[in-house]
């Protein structure tokens, strides 16, 4: 794809959108950076990113429709939880609603709740923070595990996020219990049921 200025300046404003998250130092130093790239440049940084939504769709939209790849770790009927691929911490995930409308419903809350707690239980942070938010005119609910030791977000490598992902889908191992007690167990059952014999 070979861009136009206008599609190049409607990426960069984008781009531009999307910097809430970042702090007002980092947000300084990449206006600049975006401000200053040529057409070539924006399209190189658009598919070293996998950003190719920018050209027009809603990345969560694509996400939702399987265009795009995300790591899913819980659903319900109206919306999916995805790990986000810069978390803050471990196991930050986002609410998407699979619909692309202007607030959150109910249900996308119910299953940041149940995530909450997934994540409580698998990770044990101090805290998890649950936050609305509005990317691309997607709503979203953010939900970051907070540890103590969060500065800011970093790319995640897939490698990363699949270990992540695995370990919040594993399922508690039920203990195997010891044969040793199992047979002392069958032993003492056995010994209380015989019945006795008179002498």
């Amino acid at each position: 794809m070979t861009l136009t200025d206008e599609q190049t300046e409607q990426i960069k404003k984008r781009l531009l959108k999307q910097l809430s998250n970042f702090s007002q130092d980092k947000r300084e130093q990449i206006t600049r950076q975006v401000n200053t790239m040529n057409p070539n440049q924006i399209e190189n940084f658009i598919n070293q990113n996998q950003l190719t939504h920018l050209g027009g769709k809603c990345i969560f939209c694509s996400i939702i429709s399987g265009e795009t790849l995300s790591l899913r770790i819980a659903e319900n009927e109206n919306n999916i939880a995805i790990l986000e691929i810069n978390p803050l911490s471990k196991g930050h995930t986002l609410i998407v609603p699979r619909e692309h409308s202007i607030k959150i419903g109910s249900s996308a809350q119910e299953l940041a709740k149940e995530v909450k707690e997934k994540l409580q239980e698998k990770f044990n942070p101090r805290r998890i923070e649950l936050k609305e938010i509005n990317v691309m005119g997607h709503p979203l609910i953010d939900v970051v595990p907070i540890y103590g030791t969060e500065t800011e977000k970093k790319q995640a490598t897939d490698k990363e996020l699949k270990n992540i992902q695995k370990e919040i889908l594993k399922e508690p191992r039920l203990e195997e219990p010891n044969p040793e007690e199992v047979a002392l167990e069958i032993k003492e059952r056995l010994f209380k049921t015989l019945p006795r014999i008179p002498n």
